[in-house]
């Protein structure tokens, strides 16, 4: 009964050493974990490019490969979209080359062996011409150039004046922003059936500034524009 009783004991104490001794298993690994910390407020904004900072806050147990933004204009971007790699874990990285008056969806991501993991997503508007007002330089030649403002309205229509002579040369015309290429023209002449005086521009929008052409009569001449805050 004794020998019984020791053996049972022995028994019970073997099962709790080998219980309380076994190793504690490892975490599995796991896709990384991102965020973006930019926000609406602080986000570097123009008309084509924003800056946006984020970063890998777990690489989940295994090293990081890939780390960056991945941007579209539909919800839920992936790496299969647009996508611009960062060199470490923490970064800011200036996205251009996008459309004006349009709406973007911004993730974080980063990959390990496990696969990508993807962070909050980060939506954000690029701005329009409409309600917006410029100062154009028009170049007509080495010594000869002159400033303009041209307001855009929201109804497609323009207006046109030259800070030095206000009033003077006040002129309307219409505009057209397809992606980040305008047409801007301007009828300057007094008689609309004639042809002498009428400007067409034609330019791309870049950040918050845009160049292009613009014809007066035959000729091509250049011209650049600033956004005025």
């Amino acid at each position: 009964m004794k020998r019984f009783f020791f053996i049972a004991v022995a028994g019970v104490f073997a099962a709790m050493c080998a219980s309380g001794c076994k190793k504690e298993e490892e975490p599995k690994a796991t896709v990384p974990v991102t965020e973006i910390s930019t926000t609406l407020q602080n986000a570097e904004l123009t008309f084509t490019s924003v800056k946006i900072s984020g970063s890998v806050t777990s690489d989940g147990g295994e090293a990081v490969t890939a780390r960056g933004l991945c941007w579209g204009t539909q919800s839920n971007p992936t790496i299969a979209d647009s996508k611009m790699d960062a060199l470490t874990d923490a970064f800011t990285l200036d996205i251009d080359q996008l459309l004006a008056n349009t709406t973007y969806y911004f993730r974080a991501f980063a990959t390990n062996a496990q696969g990508t993991g993807y962070g909050n997503e980060f939506v954000i508007s690029t701005p329009g011409l409409a309600g917006t007002k410029w100062d154009f330089t028009l170049i007509h030649s080495e010594t000869i150039s002159w400033h303009a403002d041209v307001s855009f309205n929201s109804d497609g229509t323009t207006v046109y004046d030259e800070p030095e002579y206000p009033g003077a040369y006040l002129t309307n015309g219409t505009w057209l922003l397809s992606g980040n290429a305008l047409q801007y023209d301007l009828d300057a002449s007094d008689d609309p059936a004639t042809d002498d005086k009428k400007y067409q521009f034609t330019g791309m929008l870049s950040g918050n500034t845009m160049a292009g052409t613009y014809t007066f009569g035959e000729e091509n001449k250049s011209w650049t524009a600033t956004l005025v805050p």
